[in-house]
């Protein structure tokens, strides 16, 4: 039976700055704080039977992934399905921007308790979940131990006993920088 073992990225330049990232490269990759968060996180996983390692392709969650990989001895290898919910047009903007009546936090905010709805240029929770669900689903499969390094929203979807396809709100719970969230396969897919 697989047990998944979900890490979020450590804490990014955008994280630092206040700034929506969604799939954005530009996004950067660690700060030194979110270096030594890997690294802290590394050392708590060293102790587990870990077999692979599996990362998101963006910039933040690849070198979380390398930080890990050198401590567990493991290659990584990228899958671009876990990576974050594209956030199309909000993606670069600050928390704090003015957008329409509100802010860019209170759009994102909206999505989640929205979940079919779709940013301009972006996916919709629903869709996210779809996506991470498909795809722990195939990890699933595997025996032993994984690693996922993703990102939040993906973290948040796996976890929620919400189906956003039948339009249920998905609690934004948070989901820290470097955290490592475990699933068995029954608890997942």
């Amino acid at each position: 039976m697989a047990v998944l073992h979900l890490v979020r990225h450590g804490e990014s330049e955008w994280n630092l700055a206040g700034r929506a990232q969604g799939q954005s490269a530009e996004a950067g990759s660690l700060t030194a704080r979110g270096l030594r968060q890997a690294a802290e996180t590394a050392e708590l996983l060293v102790r587990r039977p870990v077999s692979a390692i599996f990362s998101s392709d963006l910039p933040r969650a690849r070198a979380t992934a390398d930080v890990i990989a050198r401590a567990l001895g493991l290659p990584v290898r990228e899958d671009p399905a876990l990576r974050e919910q594209h956030l199309g047009h909000l993606e670069g903007r600050r928390f704090t921007d003015r957008l329409g009546e509100g802010t860019v936090q209170d759009e994102i905010d909206r999505l989640w308790r929205e979940p079919w709805r779709r940013p301009e240029g972006g996916e919709s929770i629903a869709e996210l979940y779809e996506r991470i669900h498909t795809t722990l689903n195939r990890y699933a499969a595997h025996d032993g131990e994984l690693v996922l390094v993703a990102h939040g929203g993906p973290v948040r979807v796996a976890t929620t006993s919400a189906d956003p396809r039948l339009r249920e709100p998905v609690p934004r719970v948070a989901v820290g920088n470097a955290s490592v969230t475990t699933l068995d396969r029954s608890r997942c897919c």
